[in-house]
């Protein structure tokens, strides 16, 4: 491949993942409706799989800046969906657990989710799907 073709190949993939982004967030939106946006989603969903977690450490996992992360957070507590306690071991630490509501929601937009995700990448056969993963993960 000459330069100018890997210049021209690599553009194209940024304009390409670029758009797939932008749409990506603009459906997940669509789908979660009122309830959350997409950023508060893939944090309850972190806190979900990591809890109980605190605010810089989901930060540092999502690679946010800890304002963002506890202003994100903040609101997922307003929303009753987050709760805050002390660490038994620490009572300096704050902890982060999602409450049973927010369990509930994360169940509900999960599952529309992972249709939706199903459905975007059904033209993609399982062997492409992972090639596409680990191509990706190079990236990272």
């Amino acid at each position: 491949m000459t330069h100018t073709n890997r210049e021209t190949t690599i553009h194209e993939i940024e304009s390409n993942l670029s758009i797939m982004i932008r749409r990506y967030r603009r459906t997940i939106n669509d789908l979660l409706g009122s309830e959350l946006t997409a950023h508060e989603f893939f944090f309850l969903s972190c806190l979900y799989k990591n809890q109980p977690e605190t605010a810089s450490a989901i930060a540092k996992r999502l690679e946010v800046s800890p304002s963002y992360a506890t202003n994100v957070v903040d609101k997922l507590i307003r929303k009753n969906y987050v709760a805050r306690k002390r660490s038994e071991s620490d009572r300096r630490i704050i902890q982060l657990t999602v409450t049973a509501e927010g369990n509930a929601l994360y169940q509900k937009l999960s599952a529309v989710r992972r249709e939706y995700a199903n459905e975007m990448f059904k033209e993609i056969n399982d062997e492409e799907l992972e090639q596409l993963s680990m191509l990706l993960g190079k990236l990272n």
